[in-house]
C-alpha cells in the first residue's frame, strides 16, 4: 500500500524538527506542500 502524501510530508516535517535547524521544519513543509499542490494540478489536467 502507498503512504498518503500528507503523512509523508508530516514525517519529513517531524524529522526536520528533530534533526534540522530552527526553521527547517517550516521550510520543508513549504517546499513539500508546494510540490504536492503542483503535482495535483498536473494530475488534474
Amino acid at each position: 500500500s502507498e503512504t498518503p502524501n500528507r503523512v509523508a510530508i508530516n514525517e519529513a516535517v517531524e524529522l526536520a524538527k528533530r534533526y534540522g535547524a530552527k526553521q527547517s521544519a517550516q521550510f520543508v513543509n513549504g517546499v513539500l506542500d508546494r510540490f504536492l499542490k503542483e503535482q495535483q494540478q498536473r494530475d488534474s489536467k
